[in-house]
């Protein structure tokens, strides 16, 4: 479906070591279906899963970059910092990347959280993803200022429509195509090419119900449109994103 829509390249998630799908499968799919992986998503749960993701990381082929997000811990700071730094050491090993995932209602939610850790572990092989959801959603604020701090980590970037409701994703904000919602994806994306970032840039499809085909679709054309209004018509994205 998203080699046909267009799209270059997908990512897959394993969640908490559980994958829902054979991660062997991952090295076909570029000669499959013409899509790049472009990362793994992971999420640690210190303490309960650990182990999990190290056996994913040492084993996964077919892919580069590992998103990790961090939803809980048992034993607190000191024993995430262990985890991550287990999961540096077999991506150094393998060389892969860690891209840490900030994350609503997570230990990690907030892109300042995220980039103490970075800062803290100042790897070359540890960086990390910027989701314009749950930048928004966490009501962080401060486009500009965040992304200047992230700039020097940034490995992966994810765009979503939202809106603030307690009807979406944790009764906090809705996940929606691009062109739905109240945040303003044009401001996000000249936020973005303002600090000189050049790599991937996702949709966020997740939270997706009824004709997936036709959502993914509308956001690639939404993302193509946005990319030539801001060629064209630069100030247009002046306008702050709502937050």
């Amino acid at each position: 479906m998203l080699a046909e829509l267009g799209y270059d390249g997908i990512t897959v998630s394993a969640w908490g070591g559980t994958p829902y799908t054979d991660l062997s499968l991952l090295p076909t799919v570029k000669a499959r279906h013409g899509l790049d992986v472009a990362a793994l998503y992971l999420v640690l749960h210190e303490g309960r899963n650990d182990a999990a993701l190290r056996r994913i990381v040492e084993a996964v082929e077919g892919v580069e970059l590992i998103e990790l997000a961090v939803q809980t811990s048992m034993n607190g700071n000191g024993a995430i910092l262990r985890a991550i730094e287990s999961l540096l050491l077999i991506a150094e090993r393998r060389g892969l990347r860690i891209a840490l995932y900030p994350h609503l209602k997570h230990v990690t939610q907030t892109t300042s959280q995220v980039v103490r850790l970075c800062e803290h572990f100042d790897h070359p092989r540890l960086g990390m993803s910027f989701n314009g959801y749950h930048w928004y959603a966490s009501q962080e604020g401060q486009l500009d200022e965040r992304l200047a701090a992230i700039r020097p980590w940034l490995m992966q970037v994810v765009l979503s429509g939202s809106a603030m409701s307690p009807l979406g994703w944790g009764g906090v904000a809705t996940m929606e195509p691009l062109d739905r919602g109240e945040l303003d994806n044009l401001a996000v994306l000249a936020a973005v090419d303002r600090i000189g970032y050049t790599g991937s840039i996702g949709v966020l499809g997740w939270d997706y119900g009824g004709d997936v085909y036709l959502k993914l679709q509308r956001c690639l054309r939404t993302l193509r449109a946005m990319d030539a209004r801001l060629e064209s018509h630069p100030a247009w994205a002046d306008i702050a994103p709502r937050r």
